[in-house]
């Protein structure tokens, strides 16, 4: 009787791990930050898409498409730290590692690629302006024999990809949860093989734009649904 009492009381804590006053600030931090994430990549998907119809898509970009991408990316990545660690935060203590692991590979994904675009939209953009192009081409954030660029994609296809696998185990209850697990992994893996053909110098390499460019807000946008969700249902009882 005393070990059955021991692990219903056990078991219950678990569950409940995520039902408390920091969790439903970390609920409605998911919430913001998935619309922020969401919003952000409706605007990029649509600034790309006018790009393509109107011919102007090219690589390098042009200087305002730069601009507009350095921002964007500069933008995004403590968006996506920040909902990462809401998950974290409501995930029961038995799935942790993964949501631990998960918010791990966001920050170095978010490391790499604001390393990138702070250096692009600093110091190569004041050189450019002031006429120093010596050495210049190692940090472009578009070259493609850039450093930066090689960083870059560190970030979005490596350690992003990373961190959608492992969040995936952490959704396995309901229809929109079923989505999550599904997209994160096909998302993550997309992401992965992008990376691999970064390396190996393949035009695949391309699939990458899929990845982060419109799979990642459509994940972004359940992730929205997720939290309100269970913020007005709760998960566990």
């Amino acid at each position: 009787m005393a070990t059955e009492t021991m692990d219903r009381d056990q078991r219950r804590a678990t569950e409940t791990a995520s039902d408390g006053p920091e969790a439903n600030w970390a609920y409605r931090l998911g919430f913001w930050s998935a619309i922020a994430a969401t919003a952000s990549g409706v605007i990029y998907f649509l600034v790309i898409l006018a790009a393509l119809l109107t011919g102007n898509f090219t690589f390098p970009p042009s200087v305002p498409m730069q601009i507009f991408g350095g921002i964007s990316s500069l933008v995004l990545p403590p968006v996506l730290v920040l909902l990462m660690a809401s998950l974290h935060t409501v995930t029961p203590n038995e799935k942790k590692a993964y949501s631990q692991a998960s918010l791990a590979f966001t920050l170095l994904f978010a490391g790499a690629v604001s390393i990138n675009r702070f250096t692009q939209l600093g110091i190569v953009r004041h050189s450019q302006a002031d006429g120093i192009t010596a050495g210049i081409d190692w940090f472009l954030a578009y070259g493609e024999h850039s450093v930066m660029f090689g960083l870059e994609m560190l970030g979005w296809n490596w350690f992003l990809g990373l961190a959608l696998l492992c969040a995936a185990p952490l959704f396995s209850r309901g229809k929109i949860e079923a989505w999550l697990r599904r997209l994160l992994v096909f998302d993550g893996l997309l992401c992965l093989f992008a990376a691999a053909a970064f390396l190996l110098r393949s035009p695949l390499s391309q699939l990458g734009f899929v990845a982060w460019g419109l799979v990642l807000f459509i994940i972004t946008a359940l992730l929205a649904r997720y939290f309100r969700r269970v913020e007005t249902q709760p998960r566990y009882t």
